[in-house]
């Protein structure tokens, strides 16, 4: 009855956020396909690392500008979210430029594996742009603005293949700086649309009892966040494993085929999304155990739909699309398969788990996942390269989720058939489906 009572209204909103990563995904790949006929293997190796730092960048900005936003958005002024948010991130931006400068100084090669000559202050500019645009989407996920911030992403990103064909084609600039230049707009773009969709809801500005606003969204976020930390360690510490063992044109490889997999992780991350959302916005428990189960059954399903059209991709199509230097990326893929099912399972069961404001065990689990990568990576990469890697992430994922299942099996009470179809799930997506095409 829970969920009949809003499954109308979260279906409509993950449809729109799917239909949104789904266009997300497709330009994605033109994007892949593009960037690895003109630039190579070690070109795109070379992306690859640049996105990393600035993904570093934002691991710290988001002790207070991350995820924790979307849980207080519905429990405080806005103003008192978005001002100390900006101040952070500017902090973070000047710290990150000391560190670049201290490692440049006293450890050079340190600072030659983590970024890439020449791209210092892109690294820097486009993180703090990032930054700032990542927060307004927070902000408008926090207060359900889903269909705003569909909008606004999907301007994003075609912002970005459209400047980018643009430089490769048209000004026939066959260089790293193509994409660079095209970042830069993509990430404009979306930061002044999101900033102003953000601005005219502000109905208050008075800033009376921002620190104590701070103090808890610090707390939340900095449980959150080293979670996120290690999340994000276990998906891409294997790139600098491979840079260091066996060098850029096996980091581009490996990044080829965790950017076609991240493809299909879109279906987790819009179901996760408004589930996130609903939660955070609910203090009904049980509420929040129905949709998880019910939103988890939907991922794992079509997830490994998806995964098994990659799979059934034959060898000589990845090389015809992707050029002669990624014949091997079949089998990437297929090592990184069971770890995006994965995936799918450890973002719901971690959305869950913070949207009832206990971040603290996806920080466990990843911990976990982490130590299985470190051990894991320098075994099996120095060995198996890039298939190594993918090997590595996938034990790592898996290894994640079994920890969460437990845990949530141990607190509410739930059995293994409980995750199982049955003929009440697809009652319900047939009343779904049905109410969907009466609304149309």
């Amino acid at each position: 009855m829970i969920f009949h009572t809003f499954a109308f209204h979260m279906i409509k909103n993950i449809l729109g956020t799917t239909g949104t990563r789904i266009l997300n995904a497709i330009i994605n790949l033109a994007i892949l396909i593009i960037l690895t006929n003109n630039v190579g293997s070690e070109g795109f190796g070379l992306i690859m690392i640049i996105i990393i730092a600035i993904t570093i960048i934002q691991l710290a900005v988001d002790l207070i500008a991350g995820s924790s936003i979307i849980y207080f958005s519905s429990r405080t002024d806005t103003i008192k979210l978005l001002v100390p948010s900006y101040l952070w991130i500017a902090i973070v931006i000047l710290f990150s430029w000391s560190i670049f400068s201290f490692l440049g100084s006293f450890f050079p090669q340190i600072y030659n594996l983590l970024i890439p000559v020449g791209y210092e202050s892109d690294i820097l500019s486009l993180a703090l742009i990032n930054a700032m645009m990542l927060t307004n989407y927070n902000l408008l996920l926090g207060h359900k603005r889903i269909g705003i911030y569909n909008v606004i992403f999907t301007i994003q990103i075609l912002t970005l293949i459209s400047v980018l064909i643009y430089r490769l084609y048209i000004v026939s600039d066959n260089s790293i700086e193509s994409w660079v230049i095209s970042v830069y707009f993509a990430y404009s773009s979306g930061f002044v649309l999101s900033l102003i969709a953000v601005v005219i809801k502000i109905r208050n500005f008075n800033m009376h009892g921002v620190l104590g606003v701070q103090k808890k969204v610090f707390k939340f976020g900095v449980v959150t966040q080293l979670a996120n930390i290690l999340h994000i360690a276990n998906k891409r510490i294997g790139f600098y494993f491979l840079k260091s063992f066996t060098g850029l044109s096996s980091v581009g490889i490996y990044g080829a085929g965790t950017q076609l997999t991240e493809g299909l992780r879109l279906i987790g991350q819009s179901i996760s999304l408004v589930q996130f959302s609903e939660i955070s916005n609910s203090n009904d428990k049980r509420f929040a155990i129905i949709i998880t189960i019910k939103l988890m059954k939907f991922s794992v399903v079509l997830t490994s739909l998806a995964v098994l059209v990659l799979l059934l991709i034959p060898t000589n199509v990845y090389s015809l699309i992707f050029s002669k230097e990624f014949h091997d990326l079949k089998y990437v893929i297929m090592a990184l398969s069971p770890g995006v099912i994965g995936l799918s399972i450890n973002t719901i069961f971690s959305h869950y788990f913070g949207g009832i404001g206990r971040p603290v065990v996806s920080l466990w689990a990843n911990t976990i996942g982490f130590i299985i990568t470190i051990i894991l990576a320098l075994i099996l990469i120095p060995v198996f390269g890039y298939i190594g890697a993918a090997a590595t992430a996938s034990v790592s994922y898996i290894s994640s989720v079994i920890y969460q299942y437990f845990l949530f099996q141990k607190e509410t009470g739930t059995k293994f058939k409980d995750w199982l179809p049955d003929k009440n799930d697809i009652k319900d997506f047939k009343n779904i489906i049905r109410d969907l095409k009466n609304k149309k």
